[in-house]
């Protein structure tokens, strides 16, 4: 009866020692799993601003080329920015906003 005493409670060592083992090992990589997640996630982030900064990057980089080589380009810029006309064209500027005159306080 001592044998199997014994046996028992060697195997309620180890189950208690395996039990222990497993939850040292959740305590210490539950967070880091989350840690982990967190980390992904904000990587995800970032890569998708670094896609949208690439995009950008791009359109200036047409922007500027266009600029450069394109003297139709360069001429609606100057158009629309800077509101320049060639010699002898007319310009017609149409106001938005209230229609009907104002009326003035005598």
């Amino acid at each position: 009866m001592s044998q199997s005493v014994r046996t028992s409670t060697r195997g309620v060592i180890w189950l208690a020692l395996f039990i222990l083992a497993l939850t040292a090992f959740l305590v210490t990589y539950i967070p880091r799993l989350r840690e982990a997640q967190n980390l992904r996630a904000e990587k995800y982030k970032l890569d998708e601003q670094l896609r949208e900064q690439e995009a950008e990057y791009n359109r200036q980089l047409a922007r500027q080329q266009a600029l450069t080589n394109d003297p139709r380009e360069v001429e609606r810029v100057a158009r629309e920015k800077l509101k320049l006309v060639k010699p002898g064209e007319t310009v017609f500027r149409f106001e938005q906003g209230n229609s009907a005159p104002q009326q003035r306080n005598p």
